[in-house]
């Protein structure tokens, strides 16, 4: 069977070619056991807070473990960049009723405390900085406008 010729106003398929994905680096050093423990210990610190427990406990009644496998998975992507995390994050804050600007100055301190007690200070202090840019984003979606910036202590 003879080969059918290519139509002369057809032209020539594009073909592109992509480079390989960079390999996932981590960025930080540390195991997904630490971040459990790192979950674990904030979340139960969160608990105990006079102004975040009642709105973390409004929230999460009878599903804390749910969030905190969530949260383990969140930043098991975020620090390990596993990828295992698919959700929406500004949505779920927006959401939350009563929720004020400076929450995010507790919740930020409370999370630099835990990580400071978990791990040395150089890898605390790379989490915390990933902590705080992901907070400053989160109170940007909330509070953030043309005319209200972030305040000092999430930069």
């Amino acid at each position: 069977m003879a080969e059918k010729p290519q139509a002369p106003d057809r032209p020539a398929p594009i073909v592109i070619e992509a480079r390989p994905a960079q390999p996932r680096v981590p960025a930080v050093d540390v195991s997904s056991d630490e971040i459990a423990a790192l979950v674990d210990r904030f979340y139960a610190d969160i608990r105990q807070h006079p102004r975040l427990g009642p709105l973390f406990e409004a929230k999460l009644d009878g599903i804390w473990d749910m969030h905190l496998e969530r949260m383990n998975r969140f930043w098991r992507s975020v620090l390990l960049h596993s990828g295992e995390y698919s959700g929406q994050p500004v949505v779920k804050h927006n959401a939350l009723p009563g929720l004020e600007e400076d929450d995010f100055r507790l919740w930020i301190g409370q999370f630099e405390q835990t990580a400071a007690t978990l791990f040395q200070p150089d890898t605390a202090r790379a989490i915390t900085v990933i902590a705080r840019r992901i907070a400053r984003s989160l109170w940007l979606a909330r509070f953030g406008t043309p005319f209200n910036k972030a305040p000092e202590w999430l930069e």
